[in-house]
C-alpha cells in the first residue's frame, strides 16, 4: 500500500513538470521533487476505524521535453518504512504485511503521459511488493510564487499485489487503499 501511494507521488511529479512551463531550448530537462516538503499518504478502512499513514521521504523526476514542454517520462522510489500513522506498533505491523526487509522500496515508471485540459493524465507501472501492476490517475497542477505543486489521488488493491489484508478483532480491513499525493517542485529549475 505504502509503494501504491508513491507510485501516484511520481506520476504527480510529471504532472508538475509539464504545469510549470520552465524549460529551455535545446534538449529535455530534468526537474527533482523538493524533498521534505513533497508527501505520499496511504488511507485504510477497518470497519471500526480508518487511519492515514504520511511519508515525505519520496525521490520523484520527471524529464519534460524543452521545446514543446511535453513530459517524456516520470520515475519515482520509496522507502517503505519510512510511512508515519502516528502509531508506531501499527506502522511496525505494517512493515511486516508488506515484508519491508524482503521488498524495502516501491518505484513508479511512466508508460504514457497526456495533459487532458488543465491538468494530467498518466499511465505506468506500479512495483511493489515484489510484483509489478500497471496504474493510471490524474492530477490537478497549481503554481503559487516559485514553486509548482501536484496533487492526486487513486486507489489500488492490497490482494492485487500478494499483500494479506491485515485484520484488527478477526476482520480484515478493505482490500482497497487510498493513495494521495501532494508534489512541490522549484519553478525555474532544472
Amino acid at each position: 500500500m505504502t509503494n501504491i501511494i508513491r507510485s501516484v507521488t511520481c506520476t504527480v511529479c510529471v504532472f508538475a513538470l509539464f504545469a510549470a512551463g520552465t524549460l529551455s531550448a535545446g534538449g529535455a530537462a530534468k526537474l527533482a521533487a523538493t524533498p521534505g516538503v513533497s508527501s505520499l499518504t496511504y488511507k485504510i478502512v477497518h470497519p471500526m476505524h480508518e487511519f492515514e499513514s504520511v511519508s515525505h521521504d519520496v525521490t520523484c523526476t520527471i524529464t519534460v521535453d524543452d521545446s514543446s514542454g511535453t513530459i517524456r517520462t516520470a520515475f519515482f522510489s520509496a522507502d517503505v518504512t519510512s510511512f508515519d500513522s502516528g502509531n508506531s506498533n501499527r506502522d511496525s505491523h505494517a512493515m511486516e504485511v508488506v515484508d519491508a526487509l524482503t521488498y524495502p522500496t516501491v518505484s513508479f515508471k511512466s508508460t504514457n503521459i497526456r495533459t487532458l485540459g488543465t491538468g494530467l493524465s498518466v499511465d505506468g507501472d506500479l512495483e511493489f511488493h515484489g510484483q509489478t501492476h500497471p496504474v493510471s490517475f490524474s492530477a490537478a497542477t497549481s503554481a503559487t510564487g516559485d514553486t509548482l505543486a501536484v496533487a492526486g489521488s487513486t486507489s489500488i488493491s492490497m490482494t492485487a499485489f500478494g499483500i494479506d489484508r491485515p485484520s484488527l478483532l478477526l476482520v480484515p480491513v478493505q482490500d482497497t487503499i487510498r493513495i494521495s499525493f501532494q508534489m512541490k517542485f522549484p519553478k525555474g529549475t532544472h
